[in-house]
């Protein structure tokens, strides 16, 4: 839907304005962000809890290739909780008979230290549209694949988020240094 479009984009757009500062690095002796040596890569390790469910699990995938994980033992861990569930758009019309329906997942997030201290927190939405045609086995694909389309997306949103969050405190110790 466009309302969760622009919501996206703003989310998209607060993720980039944030982190943006750190990638250009103004100030003199700043380290690179990403890379040997980059403050980012340096704490950008997690560990990941165990999922609870299919949906849970290709979130974590997301993060885990995109955000980055580590052995660390000590790094903090990323928890996710999510939900999916479809609602009905549109009906085509008698002579192909079909139905449009959004999935919609919908994660709560929060990455926590080894000491259980919660660095950041939040919930995040996302939906993909589908179509189903009356035939179980092709209707069951087609939802499945609407799931991991919109739990994809909503582990981008997770990541931008906490590259965000997390982007402030870095900042500010870079710029003590």
């Amino acid at each position: 839907s466009s309302m969760w479009s622009s919501r996206l984009l703003r989310s998209a757009a607060l993720g980039l304005a944030l982190v943006a500062p750190l990638l250009l690095g103004g100030c003199s002796g700043f380290r690179p962000v990403y890379g040997d040596g980059g403050l980012i890569a340096q704490r950008l390790e997690f560990n990941y809890a165990k999922p609870g469910s299919r949906t849970d699990q290709i979130i974590i995938q997301e993060l885990a290739l995109r955000l980055g994980s580590g052995s660390n033992p000590d790094a903090p861990e990323i928890r996710i909780s999510s939900a999916a569930g479809a609602r009905g758009l549109t009906r085509t019309n008698v002579t192909k008979p079909g139905s449009h329906l959004e999935m919609s997942v919908r994660a709560s997030y929060s990455v926590v230290t080894a000491d259980g201290e919660t660095l950041v927190s939040g919930t995040r939405e996302a939906s993909a549209a589908y179509v189903t045609s009356g035939q179980v086995i092709a209707d069951e694909a087609a939802a499945k694949d609407a799931t991991e389309r919109a739990a994809r997306e909503v582990a981008e949103t997770i990541r931008l988020s906490i590259l965000a969050q997390l982007a402030a405190p870095v900042r500010e110790a870079a710029l003590i240094q």
